[in-house]
């Protein structure tokens, strides 16, 4: 299991495609709400999900996923891709601070970028994106098991 939890902010709070890449869905233990003070998600240039930049006096809200297996952090490093790297920030849990994992850019975008809401992105682009993150969630799932080392 991962040492710390991973705080997204993104198309992961979303169930359904969260649900796609793990294969399993999460049991009210290892889901909860929290947030990323001092940060703030904004789109991705030419993209239709989000980075999480530093801006002062922002507060995202996102999930904090915890007990999430090596397998399933590797299927979603792959999924998240070169855009990304994973950091450690502090984020706002049920239980008070905690030190977290978190996707953000590799590269630099503005502070004036505009704003990102997982409302408005399943309103414009969850049809659409859906069926190819699934079949993406299920490829990554398949080559990843592969390369558990047997015992």
């Amino acid at each position: 299991m991962s040492a710390r939890p991973l705080f997204v902010y993104g198309t992961l709070r979303d169930p359904e495609v969260l649900n796609a890449l793990l294969g399993r869905s999460l049991s009210a233990s290892e889901c909860a709400d929290a947030c990323a003070p001092g940060f703030h998600a904004v789109h991705y240039p030419q993209r239709v999900y989000p980075a999480l930049i530093a801006v002062p006096d922002g507060n995202a809200p996102g999930l904090l996923l915890q007990d999430l297996s090596a397998t399933e952090l590797a299927i979603l490093d792959a999924f998240e891709g070169d855009e990304y790297r994973r950091a450690t920030i502090s984020a706002l849990a049920p239980s008070g601070m905690v030190d977290a994992d978190v996707y953000l850019p590799v590269i630099a975008i503005p502070a004036d970028a505009a704003p990102w809401t997982l409302d408005n992105w399943t309103l414009l682009h969850k049809r659409t994106v859906l069926d190819g993150e699934r079949r993406t969630a299920a490829a990554l799932r398949e080559r990843l098991s592969a390369r558990k080392p047997s015992l």
